[in-house]
């Protein structure tokens, strides 16, 4: 049987290395992690991805049946740089679906729930995107919509390799004494193991379109961060119930996508789970 050759770009950040990670356990798949600096594994090939001779090169030469975009600039980087994040998060995946088309590729782009604004959520999968910022207008403008191609359009949560992550959880992680869980402020994504398992799903059902992964259920910051210290076991720490800035963008469920995503304390007891078995990986969460 022909193994079904899988790319995945930005493979050592906090969404890339878990699909990678996942995607190998399968015996038939051939997966590829692609990074710009640092080697995730022995086999990782380093490629600037904004140099757009080496992405072509690599898409031709490698000629995967599946690329998977898990690179992209998140909201503190696309203020400080809009230009980087037009360049990566609204021009590339347009680009690589192109040089994808040429080779007879699939492209899986990673999309975001901040390309609503979260004045009202619950926010349907063909419904207006009316984010005001840069990270949420570049990340609209790189959502790939057609009939060959698919973009996930999710919120992650995970755990990162680098020693300074960006995300909620790593933020947590590296907490003491008291934080602010903001009661008004919504959310209603999944964790990265969670975003890895429905990737898989969708390459073997051949999904296309513009899909939302959410389990449908919505939990404000408190109440995640509050299970996040149950989960984690951190009664050092202490998590303030703070009502802040009203904001929810929370997604519907797919109608199309049969992917079951588990309630948050189960996926984060699974994501436990995970670090806890991979420990290696994460010497930061083990001090």
């Amino acid at each position: 049987m022909n193994k079904q050759r899988i790319l995945v770009l930005g493979a050592t950040g906090m969404a890339g290395h878990m699909v990678y990670y996942h995607l190998i356990k399968d015996q038939g798949y051939d997966v590829i992690p692609v990074s710009y600096r640092t080697k995730l594994t022995d086999d990782t090939l380093i490629v600037d991805v904004t140099d757009k001779k080496a992405l072509k090169d690599l898409i031709d030469d490698v000629k995967p049946n599946y690329v998977v975009n898990c690179v992209g600039v998140l909201i503190k980087g696309s203020a400080n740089n809009p230009a980087n994040a037009i360049y990566i998060n609204a021009f590339m995946p347009h680009y690589l679906k192109q040089l994808c088309e040429d080779v007879e590729a699939t492209l899986i782009h990673i999309s975001t729930d901040c390309v609503f604004s979260g004045k009202k959520g619950n926010y349907g999968e063909s419904e207006f995107k009316d984010a005001d910022d840069t990270y949420g207008r570049s990340k609209a403008l790189g959502e790939i919509e057609d009939a060959r191609h698919l973009t996930l359009r999710t919120s992650i949560i995970g755990p990162e390799l680098k020693d300074k992550g960006e995300g909620l959880f790593d933020w947590f992680m590296h907490q003491k004494g008291e934080i602010n869980g903001f009661t008004a402020a919504i959310w209603g994504g999944i964790t990265t193991l969670q975003l890895a398992k429905a990737i898989k799903q969708a390459i073997e059902h051949k999904l296309t379109g513009l899909l939302h992964v959410t389990n449908g259920a919505k939990i404000n910051k408190y109440d995640l961060l509050a299970l996040f210290q149950k989960i984690w076991n951190l009664p050092h720490l202490k998590v303030n119930k703070v009502e802040g800035k009203k904001v929810d963008k929370s997604l519907q469920v797919s109608s199309v996508f049969d992917f079951a995503v588990p309630s948050y304390e189960d996926m984060l007891l699974e994501q436990k789970q995970w670090i806890d078995s991979n420990s290696s990986l994460y010497p930061n969460y083990n001090k």
